[in-house]
C-alpha cells in the first residue's frame, strides 16, 4: 500500500453526506467552477428534511440540473441563502423576494470578515496527488480563505478539475472526507466569437493607453472580455497578468504571444489569479501549467498587493454612471443585479500603482440605443460601486478619458463627450441648469465634441 493510499481521507456515499447535516447549521460551499454539484443537488432534494440551514457561497454556476430549485419558495424555512460574491437569476429573485440575502463586502475580506461559525465546508477539488495534497481546482482561490474556519471540510473529488500550481492546496490530513464525482466543468463564453462595433472601438481606445510591459486585470462581463481580445491586434509586448478571475481572453493573448510576464515587478514570469470561469480551452490551459499560479483571493485582491505591480491596468464594466463620475455596477436603483466582486480593489489598486491605470468600461447606450448609460444622476437607491473620488479612466465606444484630479465641471464635460451624441445636449443642459456643475460661460449646451475626435 502506498503512502498516499494510507493518507487518503474516508470516501463517503450520499447517505453519509446527509448524516452530516442538521437543523440550524451553517454550510459554506465553493461556487463558480468550484461548486460541488453533487452536494448541491443532494441538498436541494433533501432540504425539506431540515430547518433553518444557513447556506452560503460566492456564486452559482451549476454544471448539472437541480430540482427543486434550492432558493424556491417551497424551501423557505428550510434553506436560507447567503450570497457572498455575484448573483445568478435564482439568487437575484430570492434576494428581491426576501428569501435570500447578500453580504456587501470586498471579496479579499470575505473570509476574514465572515460572521458565522461554519459547521461544514464543501468544495470541488482535483484528485489527491502522491504527496497527499488536493488542488482546489478552477475556483480554489475563493474557498482557500474559508478552509480553516469550518469544523469539517469535505471535498467533491472530480478528475475533470484542473490541477493548479500556487497556494490553493489542502492536505489530506485536513480533510474530514471525500466523495466522488466525474462531470465536465460548467463552460461559459463571456463574449461572442465576433465583437460588436462598439466593443471593437472600446478595444482600440484601451489598447491606446496600455503600454508594453503592463500587467493586466480583466473583470467579468462580455464587454471587458471582448475588449481585451482586441488587444491581439494592439501591438503591445511583454504583457503580464495579475487578475482576480481568468476568462478565455488569457488564452487568446497567450497564444498570440502577448503575455510573457517578463516585465512584472511582482511574481515575474507568472500569471496570478484566484479563480477562472470560461470554456474547456481555458481549463485545459490552466491544468498543470507552471506559468500560472492560483492564490487566495485575500492575496490577489489586496490593494496593497495590486499596487506593487508597476503598470497595472484594470479593466472592468459598469452598468451606468452619472456626471459626478460615480459608477453603479451592482444595482439599477435598489434592484440588485450583482455583487461588487474585485472591481473596486483592482480599479483603485491599479490607479495608485506606479504607471497604473484603472479603466471602467460601458457602452454609451442600452435598450437598442434608446437609453443613455451616462446620466445626470444615478437612479434613486443605486449602490455606488466606484465613488467619484476613486474613478480613474472611463471608456465608451466614443473614447477614453482620465477623470482623476479634474473639477466637477471638467469631468462632467468629459463624460458628456463619452455619451452618445444624441444625448449630449440633454446631458449638458442638466449639468448646467439642474446640477449647476458647469457654469454657463464654461461650455455652451450642445457644443460638446466627442472624446474620440
Amino acid at each position: 500500500m502506498s503512502s498516499s493510499t494510507r493518507q487518503a481521507p474516508p470516501v463517503m456515499q450520499e447517505e453519509d453526506l446527509l448524516n452530516l447535516l442538521h437543523d440550524d447549521m451553517v454550510i459554506y460551499i465553493n461556487g463558480g467552477t468550484g461548486l460541488p454539484n453533487r452536494f448541491f443537488e443532494l441538498l436541494s432534494k433533501n432540504a425539506h428534511r431540515f430547518k433553518n440551514i444557513r447556506f452560503c457561497h460566492p456564486m452559482r454556476r451549476e454544471a448539472q440540473p437541480m430540482s427543486p430549485e434550492i432558493t424556491a419558495k417551497e424551501l423557505e424555512g428550510h434553506i436560507y441563502h447567503v450570497s457572498d460574491f455575484a448573483y445568478d437569476k435564482p439568487v437575484i429573485d430570492a434576494v428581491r423576494d426576501g428569501r435570500a440575502t447578500y453580504r456587501p463586502v470586498h471579496p479579499h475580506l470575505s473570509g476574514s470578515n465572515f460572521p458565522y461559525d461554519i459547521d461544514l465546508i464543501v468544495t470541488a477539488a482535483a484528485p489527491m496527488d502522491k504527496h497527499g495534497f488536493f488542488s482546489l481546482g478552477a475556483f480554489g482561490g475563493w474557498i482557500d480563505d474559508f478552509l480553516y474556519k469550518g469544523k469539517k471540510l469535505v471535498l467533491e473529488v472530480n478528475p475533470q478539475q484542473p490541477r493548479l500550481h500556487g497556494h490553493c492546496l489542502v492536505h489530506a490530513r485536513d480533510v474530514a472526507a471525500t466523495y466522488e464525482a466525474d462531470y465536465p466543468l460548467v463552460t461559459i463564453a463571456m463574449s461572442g466569437e465576433v465583437a460588436s462595433e462598439e466593443e471593437k472601438a472600446m478595444g482600440r481606445h484601451i489598447a491606446g493607453v496600455i503600454e508594453d510591459g503592463a500587467t493586466i486585470q480583466v473583470g467579468a462581463g462580455k464587454v471587458p472580455d471582448a475588449v481585451i481580445k482586441q488587444l491581439v491586434n494592439g501591438g503591445q509586448q511583454d504583457l503580464g497578468v495579475h487578475s482576480e478571475a481568468l476568462f478565455d481572453w488569457v488564452v487568446e493573448l497567450w497564444d498570440a504571444g502577448l503575455i510573457t510576464n517578463r516585465k512584472k515587478t511582482l511574481h515575474p514570469g507568472k500569471i496570478i489569479c484566484c479563480c477562472a470561469v470560461g470554456t474547456r480551452r481555458l481549463y485545459d490551459f490552466m491544468d498543470d501549467n507552471p506559468a500560472l499560479e492560483m492564490h487566495p483571493i485575500s492575496y490577489t485582491n489586496d490593494v496593497g498587493i495590486i499596487q506593487q505591480n508597476h503598470k497595472q491596468v484594470s479593466i472592468n464594466a459598469t452598468i451606468q454612471m452619472d456626471l459626478f463620475g460615480q459608477c453603479a455596477s451592482e444595482t439599477l436603483g435598489p434592484r440588485h443585479y450583482s455583487g461588487v466582486g474585485g472591481q473596486w480593489a483592482f480599479h483603485y489598486g491599479a490607479s495608485v500603482a506606479p504607471g497604473g491605470i484603472g479603466i471602467m468600461t460601458l457602452p454609451a447606450t442600452a435598450k437598442n440605443g434608446t437609453v443613455s448609460r451616462i446620466n445626470p444622476l444615478l437612479p434613486e437607491g443605486s449602490v455606488v460601486t466606484i465613488s467619484r473620488n476613486d474613478i480613474h479612466y472611463v471608456c465608451t465606444e466614443f473614447g477614453i478619458e482620465n477623470l482623476r484630479g479634474l473639477t466637477l465641471a471638467e469631468r462632467a464635460v468629459k463624460l458628456i463627450g463619452l455619451a452618445h451624441p444624441k444625448f449630449r445636449e440633454e446631458l449638458m443642459r442638466a449639468a448646467r441648469d439642474d446640477l449647476r456643475l458647469v457654469p454657463r460661460h464654461f461650455h455652451p449646451a450642445g457644443s460638446v465634441v466627442s472624446a474620440a475626435e
